[in-house]
């Protein structure tokens, strides 16, 4: 989708190192991936994500694969999106 991403994070308790917690986690997601898209695209400080996030905690295999669809089907949804605009011919 060109507006928005989606995945599915796996957060072992089981490994070695330092632990973030989840919103650690997708903030320094953000924050490397802005500096990389502002240093590609020649400019300083714009934003490129919105401020919050959603999340859901998987608790069984149905649910995971019920979210793995909707991931996979999701980019066909995008003419129906509010911010949906079509390329120019």
């Amino acid at each position: 989708m060109p507006n928005h991403l989606h995945g599915i994070l796996l957060i072992r308790d089981d490994l070695p190192g330092k632990r973030k917690p989840l919103g650690g986690l997708i903030g320094a997601y953000k924050t490397v991936s802005t500096k990389r898209i502002n240093a590609l695209c020649g400019t300083s400080s714009e934003i490129v994500w919105q401020r919050n996030y959603y999340d859901h905690i998987l608790r069984s295999e149905v649910d995971l694969n019920r979210v793995r669809g909707y991931i996979d089907n999701n980019p066909a949804q995008w003419a129906e999106d509010e911010n949906y605009s079509a390329p120019d011919s």
